[in-house]
């Protein structure tokens, strides 16, 4: 592997660190990825090498930002304010909302030099150091068929955390939202086609989600000792 060289690093200053100080002390200074800097990577390599590396703010996407607005209201249980006017805020409370849920729980993956850091949207702990865990999507049909897909690892990562931490996996899957409108045809549109879609947990499926992270914390580090001998 290439020498690491992540863009992030663990400080006292990393906004989810004060929050979190008990579980992220022991990290302090570590080089971390998240799954969505591992998804920029793996889909959007030249927005990530702009954006992560040479620091240029781009555009903001109306898709993120509608994104974000259903993963905030649905971790708050209201409505979130946002500046596109999005529509179907009643079916909002379609989103499952189980008894004693934790919304945004935080995961960490140690793998020696650096770790892995996420947040679950929807975590439900049973007796018996039991966990169940859902992901929050939204989008159109070939969004949904990419979650079926042994490609989409988010949920298994997190999952993964979660069994090294001593639970027993019950159920992981997505949650997903479909949306309508584009920014062609605004508004964006929260529907009330939601439905679950299950992904099975299993030893094949972890070790695929691990070895492709780690193949893009190897592909990131590359690239980012590359950018800086050119540029710093």
């Amino acid at each position: 592997m290439a020498k690491l060289n992540l863009p992030s690093k663990l400080t006292k200053d990393s906004w989810f660190y004060e929050k979190h100080k008990g579980v992220l002390e022991q990290h302090l200074n570590k080089q971390y990825i998240s799954y969505s800097t591992q998804s920029s990577w793996t889909d959007y390599k030249e927005d990530f090498i702009k954006q992560k590396l040479a620091g240029i703010k781009l555009p903001e996407s109306i898709y993120a930002n509608f994104g974000n607005w259903v993963g905030e209201s649905t971790e708050h249980g209201v409505a979130q304010s946002n500046n596109y006017d999005f529509k179907g805020v009643e079916n909002l409370q379609l989103i499952p909302r189980p008894e004693g849920a934790i919304y945004e729980r935080l995961i960490v993956i140690d793998f020696g030099e650096w770790i892995l850091i996420g947040f679950i949207d929807i975590f439900v702990e049973k007796e018996g150091k039991i966990a169940s865990l859902v992901d929050i999507k939204s989008g159109g049909a070939k969004k949904e068929e990419g979650y079926k897909k042994e490609d989409y690892t988010q949920v298994i990562l997190y999952a993964k955390a979660l069994e090294d931490e001593g639970y027993t996996i019950d159920k992981t899957g997505v949650w997903f939202v479909r949306r309508t409108g584009s920014h062609i045809k605004p508004p964006l549109i929260l529907s009330n086609e939601q439905f679950y879609i299950p992904l099975e947990y299993n030893k094949e499926r972890v070790d695929y989600a691990i070895n492709k992270l780690k193949k893009a914390v190897e592909e990131i580090s590359e690239i980012n000792t590359t950018f800086q001998k050119i540029f710093t």
